[in-house]
């Protein structure tokens, strides 16, 4: 086998980019009459009001701003140690 020929071989393995690489079949596929029994489900009570949905995701946003860095304090520490 030549060089070119196995840079062929090994470039045809190489999947596009965005391209979804996990691919469910069998139970867990998106159509599967027996998905229902098999995943589970969100929670019991699915009657829960807006106003509760909508706090949880406030929560959540403020949770995760607090581990950023503002980009100002990113740069003062790239140049102080420069």
């Amino acid at each position: 086998m030549s060089l070119l020929e196995f840079m062929q071989r090994l470039a045809a393995l190489v999947p596009r980019p965005w391209l979804h690489l996990i691919r469910f079949h069998g139970v867990l596929a998106p159509n599967a009459k027996l998905r229902p029994l098999v995943v589970p489900q969100g929670p019991a009570d699915e009657q829960r009001g807006a106003e509760t949905a909508a706090a949880e995701r406030e929560v959540e946003t403020v949770q995760a701003r607090r581990g950023r860095i503002s980009w100002t304090r990113l740069l003062k520490r790239v140049l102080a140690t420069a």
